[in-house]
């Protein structure tokens, strides 16, 4: 049995209820089923924006039966608070530190977003690289930000999504990793007849990030 495990049993985590602190029981080990999805909408549009594609994703992933994950929308510029909820998510024992019996048993951690969310993909997988805790998956959709088409190396597995039919607003076409060894860039998709708006409410995108998430969950 890891300390972590033997503190949260002899009550040292007193913030974490008893459903929150069920799964690190479980076995011993963490429970591979937990995870974590941010959502970033773009320009200055709402996370509760119903015709926003982030929002619609955001929804159909919600609806996965899944206690265990947990779905968040930002806007992009809210990208520490994202950061905040992630370090909470880790930090089961509040002492501002990240431990690795910890990260053992952090969510995995799936990060997407449109437009400048794309930006604010890759700025909150950089900040969470600083602190050491991996990203398993992160998708940009027609991303546009300085500095957005590089991906950090904390990061697992990557996708992008674009579109080429806006002739003024069109996101980068091709990521770039940091480290070859440690992310998989999973594909640079094109997507054919639609706008920089539009693009995200794709079925295609929808579609790709329900099975990552499903399969993160173990949900056939």
């Amino acid at each position: 049995m890891n300390k972590l495990l033997a503190l949260i049993m002899v009550g040292f985590l007193p913030c974490l209820t008893a459903s929150e602190a069920l799964p690190y029981l479980l076995y011993g080990k963490a429970v591979s089923s937990r995870a974590l999805v941010i959502g970033f909408v773009g320009g200055v549009r709402s996370p509760n924006d119903l015709k926003q594609g982030v929002v619609q994703i955001g929804n159909r992933l919600k609806s996965i039966p899944n206690p265990e994950l947990q779905v968040e929308l930002y806007r992009h510029w809210h990208w520490k608070k994202a950061y905040d909820l992630i370090y909470q998510n880790v930090d089961l024992n509040r002492d501002e530190e990240i431990s690795n019996e910890e990260l053992e048993l952090a969510p995995r951690i799936v990060i997407y977003g449109h437009s400048l969310g794309g930006w604010a993909v890759i700025k909150l997988s950089r900040s969470l690289e600083r602190i050491c805790v991996p990203v398993e998956l992160t998708v940009q959709i027609d991303s546009v930000g300085i500095g957005d088409e590089k991906v950090p190396s904390n990061v697992k597995f990557a996708a992008n999504f674009y579109q080429r039919s806006n002739m003024l607003l069109r996101g980068e076409d091709k990521l770039k990793v940091e480290n070859e060894g440690k992310t998989i860039v999973l594909g640079n998709f094109l997507i054919k007849g639609v706008g920089h708006e539009a693009v995200a409410r794709g079925s295609e995108i929808s579609d790709f990030l329900t099975e990552k998430v499903r399969s993160i969950c173990e949900i056939p």
